[in-house]
């Protein structure tokens, strides 16, 4: 699905490249600014703005790959970012989850963090997971990494992730390399994508380009977010703030290919509109969604792999508009071939995670990756044949033409959506929503079964977290959340 005239595609890069030369990025931390002059940008020591001439930028896009193999714990090649191909991912960093039991919100825990990642991992239509909220029993200052530790605790899958803090990335990277044999095995067999958000307007923040350059030097691949306000922080207009958008992408494409060449980078983004009455940021309004799918033209224009916020709700329960801006988000995303989309499981603008929005999204996500599957002759031309049979017979149930194709093409979804008439809804109990949801959760639950890890590895890892934390005398939850 394309919304951009081709030409009209050229003239958003084609500005937004001139914004880069002309007016930069401001970039707040001496150090970062330095060092990227250093590495060849032009810089103003006394506004702190680094500009970018084209021709680095031209160099910096061709040294970007343009696709991304992730690998597994284990180090096994997972799955392939490039082209149009779709992965759905729980969205990010919540603060609170919707308790599944009580119904409350509330702030989360490792235990709740466990099952988290116990279900997701065993859920058909999540690529791969995410550091999906913020257990709140452990010291803050630590929490990225906590997160991180546990889903490779639980999962062998690879994660999107990424640190709250100017040092947060390093710490995160060692606990990475101990999957690996050592940092240089790590970047040649990524595990996990890390998001780094530049402060809109074109600011670079100490913590983003502090965790910009040191997952370059990781190697860790990098999904560039920039968090776009339409109508407060960026133009209103749809072609307006993907010029903003892009080159704010770009900017952080450029850093991390000056810092190392060939460092993975996804074209990112978490744009939201700006709700002039209510003064909130939905991200799932219609003209947010416009820039998700233009942005997701310009990455492909540039042969980058793409990621987006989407399929995920503003709603703050799983209600009727929850529904609705999911599977909008999750149908649009797929049409617009986005490589990574983060969003299953997120209600309230990010900031609360619920385990029963997860299961049901994870229906949705089939059904987009279903709708997007090539249309192609299968048996069925000529057709002559099959209305032939379909007159003679008076249906097609037995014919040998739907024996062989319907299992492939009639998809039948999972508990999660209703598909009973309402006598045999009666018949089966009359489930509701939180019912089958229930169902879904504890039987994942009870399916899983993923390798643990080792108990040397787990104390080694927790002897770095009580090494590098703040706070005195820490104390950890178990590796089973208690």
């Amino acid at each position: 699905m394309q919304i951009l005239e081709s030409s009209l595609v050229e003239r958003i890069v084609d500005e937004a490249l001139s914004v880069l030369e002309k007016t930069g990025v401001l970039v707040e931390h001496d150090e970062a600014f330095d060092r990227l002059v250093a590495a060849g940008l032009t810089g103003n020591s006394e506004t702190k703005r680094i500009t970018f001439p084209r021709k680095i930028v031209t160099e910096a896009l061709a040294s970007a790959p343009s696709s991304l193999t992730l690998y597994d714990r284990d180090g096994e090649p997972y799955t392939t970012l490039e082209g149009d191909k779709v992965h759905f991912v729980p969205a990010s960093s919540a603060l609170r989850i919707l308790d599944r039991k009580t119904g409350e919100i509330r702030e989360p825990r490792t235990a709740d963090y466990v099952d988290y990642v116990k279900i997701a991992n065993g859920l058909k239509n999540i690529s791969y997971l995410s550091t999906a909220f913020i257990p709140q029993d452990v010291p803050q200052d630590m929490a990225d990494a906590w997160r991180l530790y546990m889903v490779l605790s639980y999962s062998k899958k690879p994660i999107v992730s990424g640190a709250f803090t100017a040092f947060g990335v390093p710490r995160m990277g060692e606990i990475m390399s101990y999957f690996r044999k050592g940092r240089d095995d790590l970047i040649k067999k990524p595990l996990s994508i890390f998001t780094c958000c530049p402060n809109t307007p074109l600011r670079w923040g100490e913590d983003p380009i502090s965790n910009i350059i040191d997952c370059a030097e990781w190697g860790i691949p990098i999904e560039i977010v920039p968090v776009l306000l339409l109508g407060m922080i960026s133009p209103a207009t749809t072609v307006g703030a993907l010029v903003l958008h892009t080159a704010e992408v770009v900017s952080g494409i450029v850093i991390a290919q000056r810092i190392r060449p060939g460092t993975p980078v996804l074209f990112g983004g978490a744009p939201a509109s700006f709700h002039m009455k209510l003064m909130t940021n939905p991200m799932t309004a219609v003209e947010a969604l416009q820039v998700y799918c233009g942005y997701a033209q310009i990455a492909k224009y540039l042969k980058l792999p793409c990621q987006a916020y989407m399929a995920l709700s503003d709603s703050k329960l799983n209600d009727s508009q929850a529904g609705a801006e999911t599977g909008m988000g999750a149908m649009l995303a797929a049409l617009a071939g986005i490589n990574s989309v983060s969003g299953p499981g997120m209600l309230d603008y990010v900031n609360c995670f619920s385990l029963e929005k997860l299961v049901f999204d994870d229906e949705l996500c089939a059904h987009a990756q279903r709708f997007v599957e090539p249309v192609e002759v299968k048996e069925d031309l000529p057709t002559q044949p099959l209305i032939d049979e379909l007159i003679r017979e008076k249906h097609l149930m037995m014919s040998e033409h739907t024996l062989e194709h319907w299992p492939k093409e009639l998809y039948i979804p999972g508990p999660m959506i209703d598909r009973t008439n309402w006598d045999q809804w009666e018949a089966q109990g009359s489930k509701s929503f939180k019912d089958r949801a229930a169902e879904v959760i504890e039987e994942c639950l009870e399916d899983y079964d993923v390798e643990p890890v080792d108990p040397k590895l787990h104390q080694e890892i927790r002897s770095l977290f009580v090494r590098t934390c703040d706070e005195k005398d820490v104390k950890l939850p178990a590796t089973d959340g208690s």
